[in-house]
């Protein structure tokens, strides 16, 4: 049982992990902001949307790129000012600069309740 619960534990863990890369990957990546100003553009080029509307989405999208910018050039000058330097941070720094998500997230812990639903509270 307790290789079961483990392997389960194991499991789940690797899905997590998964899931805060993939997070990470959005948080650092510019196209799908990119897709959403050319959609509003065509929207616009085709009358679905005003120029008010458009601007609307557009300072939205582009405060958003900014924010990602901001983000590469922290993580790279936390790099290079050598804020833990380690091999783990100078990864986080080539990451950033070739425009994909730093690892800086980790899952510690993770709690389960295996209690079958039909079985009494204890």
């Amino acid at each position: 049982m307790l290789i079961v619960d483990s392997l389960i534990i194991s499991g789940i863990r690797f899905v997590l992990n998964k899931l805060v890369e993939a997070v990470e990957a959005e948080m650092y990546d510019e196209s799908s902001l990119r897709e959403e100003l050319l959609a509003a553009q065509m929207k616009l080029e085709l009358g679905e949307i005003d120029e008010s509307a458009f601007e609307r989405i557009e300072e939205v999208v582009l405060a958003g790129m900014r924010e990602i910018g901001e983000r590469k050039k922290a993580a790279a000058r936390a790099a290079a000012r050598g804020e833990g330097a380690d091999d783990e941070s100078a990864e986080r720094a080539q990451s950033a600069q070739n425009g994909r998500a730093p690892r800086r997230f980790t899952v510690e812990s993770v709690e389960a309740d295996l209690r079958h639903r039909d079985e009494p509270d204890a």
